[in-house]
């Protein structure tokens, strides 16, 4: 889910010699139904120092305890609690402020993992999602590989709002409050915003009119690949996106024209 949350801020194509005449200009949202959210995995496991590590391969890994003491995760920081048998609570926090909460529940078997999400996006509005994640291969308890099979909304921005402007086509993304002007020259530009991470880059290259492919970077790191792609009846676009290195978990968000 991760994954695609920081892929899908990247919805930025054409150059400005074709913005006035762009197909991308327009108001674009979501469509969940059409959409493909699943298929992603991610680990927990035991670290060295005793602690326990989850990744899912993007730089949002990190360690932790399941003490009630929070640890860091990019910018924020994440508070793990047991709930009960076999069921846990997580929190986040930016700056201090709670902007998610996670609630885990292991099957019986032992072969299925719960998770229920509830959040705030940076404009304000609420967020829920319940995911559900079978085990791959072996493991006990938390520890193993999970793969999603189940996800309501992936974490995806809901609207695009695109413009023409003077550097080529300006881009708002409301509920993420996002302010972007577009440059597809291949090079790296910053990605700024209220939970953004520090050092996050964009990198785009428009194929074709209707087809960019893009670099999301943190730190110097590729997080993030995709290719945004305009439907021949000019009316939807796709998001197809995948952290590196894990290709054959791509996940595709469908956005339509208002």
């Amino acid at each position: 889910m991760k994954a695609l949350m920081l892929c899908s801020l990247a919805a930025l194509t054409c150059g400005s010699a074709l913005a006035a005449d762009s197909p991308w200009v327009g108001t674009w949202k979501l469509d969940p139904a059409k959409s493909h959210f699943t298929g992603d995995t991610f680990s927990y496991s035991q670290a060295a120092n005793g602690m326990l590590r989850y990744a899912d391969g993007s730089a949002g890994g990190y360690e932790f305890a399941i003490d009630g003491k929070p640890y860091k995760s990019l910018n924020r920081t994440v508070t793990w609690s047991q709930a009960g048998p076999d069921t846990w609570d997580s929190q986040v926090r930016l700056d201090g402020k709670l902007i998610g909460t996670t609630h885990r529940v292991l099957s019986a078997d032992g072969r299925t993992l719960t998770l229920t999400f509830k959040g705030t996006r940076p404009d304000g509005q609420s967020v829920a999602d319940e995911a559900v994640y079978e085990r791959v291969g072996a493991g006990e308890g938390l520890l193993g590989t999970w793969r999603s099979v189940k996800s309501t909304s992936g974490g995806a921005p809901q609207t695009f709002v695109i413009s023409s402007s003077a550097a080529g086509l300006h881009y708002e993304i409301p509920d993420m409050k996002l302010s972007l002007e577009n440059a597809t020259d291949g090079r790296e530009h910053a990605i700024s915003g209220p939970e953004t991470p520090p050092g996050m880059t964009i990198s785009l290259k428009a194929v074709t009119p209707t087809e960019t492919k893009y670099v999301i970077k943190i730190g110097g790191k590729p997080d993030g690949i995709g290719v945004q792609t305009i439907a021949a009846d000019g009316r939807s676009f796709s998001d197809v996106s995948w952290t590196p290195g894990k290709e054959g978990e791509k996940q595709t968000a469908i956005y339509v024209k208002q």
